[in-house]
Order: C-alpha cells, then structure tokens, then sequence
C-alpha cells in the first residue's frame, strides 16, 4: 500500500464513530487488493511489446536478406525487334493494305507500287531473251548438224568400205554353207516322213487286229466261254491300238510339215547370193563418200565461233531478265515476318516514292526481351540461367523468365560521349549494366517500350557467365 493510502485510511478511521469501524476495515481490504489487480495489464503490455520488437527485428532481417538475394530495378523496359521498311525501286504507290497496329503474317503484302514500268521492263527482257536463245538453237543445230554430217560422213565411208571388204567373202561363204544345211534338212525330213509313214502302216495293223480279238471276246462272252475279265483286256488292248494309230498319224503330218518347211528354206539361196552383189557395190560407194565427207570440217570451226556469240548474247539476256524481274518484285513490299505495324502508314495510293524511301515500322512478335539496368553492386551473384520475375505496370501481371546475358560493358562506356575521369575532380558514381532477361510466359502482343520491375533470383542455378569477369568467361 502506498503512503497515500495509508494516511487517507488513518483520516477515515479518527472521523468515524466507533459503530461504524467494519465498513472502514473492508474499504481498507479493497484498497489494499487493488495494486495488484493494475498490475497484470502492465506485464501483458510490456510482452506484447517486446514480441512487437522481435518481429519486426525478424521481418527487418528476413527483408534484407531477400534483397540481397533478390537484386531488383524498375529501370527496365520491354525490347522487341522492330525494322524499317523501305521502297526499293522508285514508282507510284498504287495500293496500301495495312494500317497502323495491325498484325501481319509472314509474305502478306503490304504496300504495292505500280507495276507498270517493271512489267514493261521484264517484257522488254524476255522478248530479248527469246530472239537470244532462238540464234542459240539455231548455231547449236547448225553446228551438231555440220560436225555430224562431217565426223559421221568421213567414219560411215571408212566404216562402209572395211565392212563391204569383209562382207563379199562372209555372204559367199554363207551362201554355201546355207545351201549344205538346207539340202540336209530336207534329206532328213523326208527320211522322218517315211519313217512315220512305216509307222502308221504298223499301227494300223495293229488296230485292226485289236478290233478283231474284241469283237471275237464278246461274241465268247456271250455265249458265256470266257470271264469278263478277258472281255475287259481286249478292250485296253483295242485302246492302245487306236492311241498308238494316232500318234502314228500326227507323227506323219509333222514329218509333213518339217519337209514342207525344209524346202521352203531351199528359195533362201538365191537371196543370199544377191546380198553379195549388194555388198560389193556398197564397198565402191563408200570409197566414193570417203573423199567427199573429209571436206566438211571446213564449217565446223566456222558454227563453233557463231554458237559462242549467240551463247554470250542469251548469258546477257538472262541476267538483264533476272534483274528486271527482281525489280518488278520490288514493287510488292512483304512481311518478312510475323509482326504488328509499328505506327499509322505514312504513305499513301498516289505518292510517288525513291529507293530507300521509309515505308512503315514493322514490331516483331517473335522475339522480346527485357533489357534491365542493374547497378553494378547488384550483380554480383547474378548468373546466367538464373529465373527472373517480371512486373509488368501496365498489366499489373507478373510474368516469369530467366537471365539470358549480361552485357560486356555498361550503359555510359556504351554513350556517345562516354566519361573521362583522367582529369578534374573525381565522384564515384554507381554505374548501371544492361542484363537481357528472356521472357518464358508473356504474351505476344506485349507492347515494346514499356516500363516493367525485374527481380532476380539469385538463389536459383545459373552457369557463372559474368561478362565484366574475364576470369569468369
């Protein structure tokens, strides 16, 4: 109880009466428990308190600790290919099918210019080209036909006349051996002939003789003297009679023919000796042709040195056609690829354009990265390889990639006018690197240009491909 209390207790206790001393004994009891009882919240506040300052100690350290394992920048920005496309040849624009912002596909046509002058040109070319190659043909066949007729005219007479030499000796002897060899065969056939006749008789006979032992074992069978097995014998003997009979007679219709044929070959003797005389006088006519053909090589040379020049003239003409086509395509202007148009069109159907005029900006949807500024100080666990999340302010989505390159030097030794600190007075200032982040989930039509937060993992794996680190390289 503090002094307070106490002397306002003894105030009390004098002033009442004597009746009254219980009340003041339990106002004293109250008064006496109360400290206590204000206490309790104190303790309460004071661990409160400090499980406030542990936490906040904690989450101070988990933050630090994920920064430096997590170097971020909003200096940062989506990068995209992007081209310029320009007119190549000078002409009209004659149709514009593309507007600002539209998404084109590979080979789409973009802008046309008119085709008329280029179209004139190819003509021009072709018809040039045809008159060419027609003077080609014509030396060409002019030539084979000469150095034929003179090679071919100077080998057939010198061909002709060895061949008709050796000829007149190889036809006579044929001609005797053929005679031999035919007269043989027919002495032969006719022997065959008569032999298949002296058949014939003999199987006649024994037809004859067959037919009379059958009609005999029937007539006995009948009458009951003899088996049927008899009966059936005489029958296949009878059989055979006939089958031989009439093998017997086909024998002597091929023998027939045979003889036939041996004397029709008889009539090929007298042709074969023509084919004697034939060559006799074909020995003559090629010696005749052998001096009048070793005068066509006088041309020869002459259709050589024409075919070379008409050659030339259509070499050039296929080139000046090649180059005149090139520039009737230049006047259809393609996607190159897959893109979105960068801006509105600045030409127009009407305007009249020169060679490496600028047409419109095309945005590639291919291939977009974020190039990220860090300070130096924040690389220095970061690695290739490693995952990055981006923030994208525009969407307010996060998107997810990883570290593709860092590059070889920073932005200002990459300026116009890089720093020189050679001279004067000097401030260190933290310099920033470009890291190339490829982006693994974002969407293709993700504006070029826009401002995104990277934050980089540098917990994850990566390979150490520091490029300000020779030692690491």
């Amino acid at each position: 109880m503090s002094p307070d209390d106490v002397a306002r207790v003894g105030d009390q206790a004098l002033a009442a009466p004597a009746a009254e001393v219980p009340p003041v004994t339990a106002a004293a009891d109250e008064r006496t428990t109360a400290p206590p009882a204000r206490g309790r919240p104190r303790t309460w506040v004071f661990v409160l308190a400090l499980a406030a300052i542990g936490a906040a100690v904690l989450c101070t350290l988990r933050f630090f600790a994920y920064a430096a394992s997590h170097p971020s920048t909003d200096d940062a920005y989506v990068q995209g290919d992007t081209t310029v496309v320009s007119a190549k040849v000078f002409g009209r624009v004659d149709r514009v099918l593309v507007v600002g912002y539209q998404h084109v596909r590979k080979g789409e046509l973009l802008v046309e210019l008119a085709p008329v002058d280029a179209e004139i040109g190819v003509r021009q070319v072709e018809a040039a080209l045809n008159s060419a190659e027609t003077r080609v043909q014509e030396a060409d066949a002019a030539l084979i036909v000469q150095r034929h007729q003179a090679t071919a005219s100077l080998g057939q007479a010198q061909a002709a006349v060895d061949a008709a030499a050796a000829r007149v000796p190889q036809s006579q002897t044929a001609v005797a051996l053929d005679d031999r060899t035919v007269r043989a065969s027919i002495a032969m056939a006719r022997a065959q002939l008569s032999a298949a006749e002296a058949q014939v008789g003999a199987a006649r006979s024994n037809l004859v003789k067959a037919r009379n032992d059958l009609r005999r074992a029937k007539e006995l069978f009948a009458e009951g003297a003899i088996a049927a097995q008899q009966v059936d014998q005489a029958q296949a003997a009878y059989d055979a009679a006939a089958a031989q009979d009439r093998g017997a007679t086909d024998s002597v219709t091929q023998a027939r023919e045979a003889f036939a044929q041996a004397e029709a070959a008889l009539l090929r003797i007298p042709i074969d000796r023509q084919e004697v005389a034939t060559a006799v006088a074909q020995q003559a006519q090629a010696a005749a042709g052998l001096d009048a053909a070793r005068t066509g090589f006088d041309l020869v040379r002459q259709r050589e040195a024409e075919l070379a020049d008409a050659r030339a003239a259509v070499d050039e003409a296929r080139a000046q056609l090649a180059a005149a086509r090139q520039q009737l395509e230049y006047t259809r202007v393609l996607a190159p690829d897959d893109a979105v148009v960068g801006s509105d069109v600045p030409v127009q159907p009407g305007q009249v354009v020169q060679p490496g005029q600028a047409l419109l900006t095309l945005v590639f949807s291919s291939h977009k990265w974020v190039q990220a500024n860090f300070k130096e100080t924040q690389l220095t666990h970061v690695r290739v390889g490693q995952p990055v999340t981006v923030r994208v302010d525009l969407l307010a989505r996060t998107f997810h990639g990883h570290v593709e390159r860092i590059g070889p030097a920073t932005g200002a030794a990459l300026s116009v006018l890089p720093p020189q600190n050679a001279t004067g007075n000097f401030t260190k200032v933290v310099q920033r690197v470009p890291v190339s982040i490829i982006l693994d989930d974002a969407p293709a039509d993700l504006q070029v240009g826009l401002s995104v937060e990277t934050t980089v993992d540098t917990r994850g794996p990566g390979a150490p491909a520091r490029a300000l680190d020779p030692q690491a390289r």
